[in-house]
């Protein structure tokens, strides 16, 4: 079914979105060049679309008005600028891949039923893109352009407004203050942007008024204790004590409340009927600007003068220099026929402010025409929802006399609620109208039901603030992650305020603290001679730390330290982030590149830092761009590129002279031809191990001074064109040179493999075709390997590996060897199989054109000699007392820190190899934390589910963010629905018979019970004695 969206504003965004979830295929047409609608800031006006100010913050938190199934990022303010919200809104693009489906500069000029519409239901769409019209035929369409493109200046409701000399606009024009330097200005109407621009102007006016003729209740986004008002104000208790309590009282409650901060009656902003509900207007400035005089609030204009004003009840006339039109906006739909929406009084006559009563099909739908007492964000998405699936035929509307008699009552009782003047009547109950199409698409949450489940979730959802995330905990489009968004909505509010803690708010008993700060001291002082805290109490000196790199190890790094309070300033020799990933054709020997077809050993839910999961779209098993995206994405996610100097190289670190002391580094740096000297307390050196390759030529005779074709490093290679229709023999069987040799032998005439060790050859794919790391990599295996006798262990083991092919057979590994390796390729089996790849024996000697091996045989007219024999670690910019020392990662402690320095202020990160992922390595390292392995039988009593999770699943880099220093509250989550992540970009089609069967899981939980209980017995029974898991 195609459907057209009219508009890439947030409505535009969340239909697309919601169409796609439905299975739909819109086309959005944008008539501007990006995405974001009213709150994409341009400093000229653009005709048909909203223009927004760049000072202009939201009303309402992000918590509040986030997207349901998208939070904001935990480091935004709590009230956003403009800026960020296009921020969000491109990531939320992003994210759900909206912007192909988007076409930017395209008008829509009609919409028009087709002959047959009674029948299909169908529209002719006619767009303009590039003086180029077009016309297409959609099944439905889902109008989203807003009610802030078209200014409602109504110049006839003010006499004498001609006569005026001095200068009139509408607050739509309005950009900058500069305009209202030394005037006199007059603001009509007190909307939100009224009161904006009228606090704007009084900094550097001369006089500034407002006029208003029916007053406006006032908030501040600041509410009770710091907390957003939304927050506070909008939960479910408060709505049902609200609606159950007869309205006399419930607004007598209301202004008692409002009225708290300050009496409206005073300032003179008493609305003139108290009891309508009126658009509460947030501002935290205006209350002391009115208090000190620098804004006066006035009743309506009476009549304009050449250069004064009027006001009602005022005799004395108000000299004017500049008058502001705040006074909204008029809703058009101009595409369309006024048949298809008639607007009278600024209103549309629409069933539930979305669908129009007399059409034949309900294939048109208007987006975001409605003003909530509460944000509009996850609104237009609710809207967005339920039209999707009306679109689908899974939900169905009334008939057209009940969907009429409907909007006419609702009228009718809004002019009671709300007063009927502009648009009053789009008004409406925010968490009301939410829950109500909630229920249409049976998403809505069930308090009752979640007590007996979840009473946690169920006091949160009740007593804490109505957020989207809500209404993504079941139903369709439900999200795994809403609960945990839910719980940890709070932490997000009060992550970005907390940049400063004074040392004395911790306790009101300062005497107490004295004391026991007394106490902590003197233990401290007992025991530093004693125990490793002395490295603890050395480190907390630590405040500038130099982190050389920015790849994988050195992202990590920075971002760590930024959690730990330092200041990282990481130090990359090229100008972008993602080290080894990065790919580019160049072989320039300052970087390292891996070669174009490079895919990842490791499932992207073993290879994710451990609080940043990989997209769900993204493959388990990743090519080099995707890794590299993912890099950007984290380093954008926690705001690290600004502490990165690309371009930059590290040329020495040297120890300061008072280093035994100090433990700081002197750090020398070029960059543009310019040297830099700078002073660290602290160094982390995270440039890999893949810098000097690893070329023993002295060890294979003859390939100097005899052989006459090409000889290259593995790090030269970037694909296999230019191997095409030679004969190769690669040297080395790591993972880099049976990756080669597999595609060389897709191009080469023939393809020789050296290797002189013992090697096993994996699978990226296990069992079931589930990704090997995370099948094997679980801490029930680990557990039955240290239970197991070794032997025993090492046979089940080569048992397992042989079980695809028989190693002996190949020539790769015998069960026999004591020394073995292993790699990560599929298809070099049957490379082996079918002869394209050959595997011989270690180099003896080189002749020419050929190689003798160890075994005596001869292969002639080699043309090129591929050594893929690894790397040397080297680090040139250490002094040499320091990189001498460090031979390989046996010579650092916890393959980390060097052991022979006096201050453990320089760390080697990444300089490790491990059978799972690197970077999980790289962040345990970092952190310095272990997984929860005593607390798995805790787990089993508090959370059994995450238990048997942890236990039998996966050992995934989550389970080391659910505890302890760098906790995350989304860890839980994202270990629950790892294999939903994994399962996402396979199920591309699902056949009907291919559901799950409920009845196995059943069963397969049964039989894991016990044995977790045994395994948390033998847990905390044997815990001296067990493994380092």
């Amino acid at each position: 079914m195609r459907v057209a969206v009219v508009g890439a504003g947030v409505s535009g965004l969340a239909a697309t979105k919601c169409c796609l979830d439905e299975g739909l295929e819109p086309t959005c047409f944008e008539q501007s060049q990006d995405i974001g609608g009213l709150w994409r800031y341009t400093e000229h006006i653009e005709a048909g679309r909203p223009s927004v100010y760049p000072s202009l913050i939201s009303n309402t938190s992000k918590e509040m008005s986030a997207f349901s199934d998208f939070p904001f990022p935990e480091h935004f303010p709590v009230f956003l600028p403009n800026a960020l919200l296009l921020d969000y809104l491109r990531r939320y693009a992003e994210r759900f891949s909206l912007r192909e489906r988007i076409r930017l500069g395209t008008t829509v000029v009609s919409i028009r039923k087709r002959p047959d519409f009674a029948t299909t239901g169908q529209w002719n769409v006619v767009t303009e893109a590039g003086g180029k019209q077009t016309s297409d035929v959609f099944d439905a369409v889902m109008v989203c352009i807003g009610n802030f493109s078209e200014p409602s200046l109504p110049l006839h409701s003010f006499p004498g407004i001609e006569r005026f000399r001095g200068q009139y606009f509408h607050s739509r024009q309005y950009k900058h203050p500069d305009v209202f330097q030394g005037k006199r200005v007059l603001v009509v109407g007190m909307g939100n942007s009224g009161v904006d621009i009228a606090v704007e102007a009084s900094r550097v006016a001369a006089k500034v008024t407002i006029s208003t003729s029916r007053g406006s209740w006032l908030l501040s986004r600041v509410f009770e204790h710091g907390y957003p008002w939304d927050m506070v104000s909008i939960t479910r208790l408060k709505t049902l004590i609200k609606t159950s309590l007869p309205r006399g009282l419930s607004w007598r409650l209301i202004n008692s409340k409002v009225n708290k901060r300050f009496n409206h009656t005073n300032y003179g902003l008493q609305p003139d009927n108290s009891w309508h509900v009126r658009e509460a207007l947030l501002n935290d400035d205006l209350p002391s600007y009115i208090l000190t005089g620098r804004i006066t609030i006035k009743l309506g204009v009476k009549e304009f003068k050449d250069s004064s004003v009027l006001f009602h009840n005022c005799p004395e006339e108000e000299p004017v220099d500049i008058v502001v039109f705040c006074t909204g906006y008029v809703v058009s739909f101009p595409f369309l026929e006024e048949s298809i929406i008639k607007v009278e009084n600024k209103h549309a006559s629409l069933y539930k402010h979305v669908f129009p009563t007399h059409l034949q099909k309900p294939t048109l739908a208007v987006l975001g025409l409605i003003k909530p007492l509460g944000p509009v964000m996850p609104l237009v998405e609710m809207q967005a929802r339920w039209v999707s699936r009306v679109f689908k035929g899974l939900c169905h509307l009334p008939s057209q006399s009940v969907m009429e008699k409907e909007v006419n009552e609702n009228k009718k009782n809004q002019v009671k609620w709300f007063g009927l003047t502009y648009d009053e009547v789009l008004k409406t109950e925010w968490q009301v109208y939410l829950d109500m199409l909630a229920s249409f698409i049976g998403a809505k949450p069930s308090v009752l039901e979640l007590l007996c489940t979840d009473p946690k979730l169920a006091l949160t959802i009740f007593f804490g603030p109505c957020s989207p995330y809500q209404y993504r905990l079941g139903g369709p489009g439900r999200w795994e992650g809403a609960r945990q968004a839910i719980l940890t909505q709070w932490d997000r509010v009060i992550k970005p305020t907390r940049t400063r803690v004074p040392a004395g708010s911790s306790s009101s008993f300062p005497s107490l603290l004295v004391v026991v700060g007394f106490l902590l001291l003197l233990a401290a002082v007992i025991f530093a001679a004693l125990t490793p805290a002395c490295h603890l109490l050395q480190a907390s000196m630590v405040r500038r730390v130099a982190v050389i790199g920015a790849g994988a190890g050195g992202l990590v790094s920075v971002k760590c330290c930024l959690e730990e309070g330092l200041e990282p300033t990481c130090f990359e020799s090229s100008e972008d982030i993602g080290g080894i990933w990065r790919y580019t054709d160049s072989t320039d020997s300052r970087r390292v590149s891996v070669y174009r077809s490079v895919i990842s050993n490791t499932s992207k839910e073993m290879s994710c830092f451990s609080d940043f999961p990989f997209p769900q779209d993204f493959p388990s098993y990743l090519p080099h761009g995707l890794v590299l995206e993912y890099f950007r994405m984290y380093a954008r996610h926690f705001d690290l590129l600004r502490h990165v100097r690309f371009q930059t190289t590290v040329l020495s670190v040297r120890k300061c002279p008072d280093f035994a002391t100090s433990g700081q580094w002197e750090v020398v740096t070029e960059a543009g031809g310019v040297r830099e000297s700078h002073v660290f307390d602290a160094v982390m050196v995270c440039t890999g191990h893949y810098q000097e390759p690893y070329l023993p030529l002295a060890s294979f005779p003859g390939i100097e001074s005899r052989f006459k074709g090409q000889c290259l490093h593995s790090r030269e290679y970037r694909d296999g064109q230019d191997f095409r229709g030679k004969r190769v023999l690669v040297v080395g069987i790591g993972n880099t040179g049976g990756d080669l040799s597999v595609e060389l032998s897709h191009v080469a005439a023939k393809v020789f493999l050296s290797t002189r060790s013992h090697t096993w050859v994996l699978s990226r794919v296990a069992d079931h075709g589930f990704p090997r790391d995370m099948v094997g990599t679980t801490r029930f295996n680990h557990l039955l390997e240290w239970l197991l006798p070794s032997a025993l262990a090492r046979r089940i083991k080569f048992q397992k590996l042989n079980s695809w092919f028989n190693h002996t057979n190949y020539g790769l590994a015998s069960s026999r060897s004591s020394k073995f390796k292993m790699i990560i390729n599929e298809e070099l089996p049957f490379c082996l199989l079918s002869g394209t790849v050959v595997l011989k024996p270690n180099v003896k000697e080189f002749t020419e054109s050929s190689a003798v091996f160890e075994d005596g045989t001869t292969e002639e007219n080699i043309d090129v000699v591929l050594f893929a024999t690894g790397y040397n670690f080297s680090f040139p910019f250490l002094e040499e007392s320091v990189g001498r020392a460090i031979d390989d990662n046996r010579s650092l402690y916890k393959c980390v820190f060097p052991p022979q320095l006096e201050k453990p202020t320089l760390a080697i990160i990444g300089l490790i190899q491990l059978t799972g992922s690197i970077m999980v390595g790289m962040m345990a390292e970092v952190l310095k934390s272990k997984p929860p392995v005593k607390s798995v039988t805790r787990l089993l009593l508090t959370d059994p589910q995450l238990a048997l999770a942890i236990f039998f699943g996966p050992c995934s880099p989550y389970q080391y963010r659910l505890v302890g220093r760098g906790s995350w509250s989304g860890a839980r989550a994202a270990i629950l629905s790892q294999w939903q992540r994994t399962l996402k970009p396979l199920r591309t089609r699902v056949l009907a018979d291919s559901s799950d069967c409920p009845s196995s899981w059943c069963w397969m939980c049964l039989l894991a019970l016990p044995a977790a209980l045994t395994a948390g017995f033998l847990f905390s029974k044997y815990s001296w004695a067990g493994p380092q898991l």
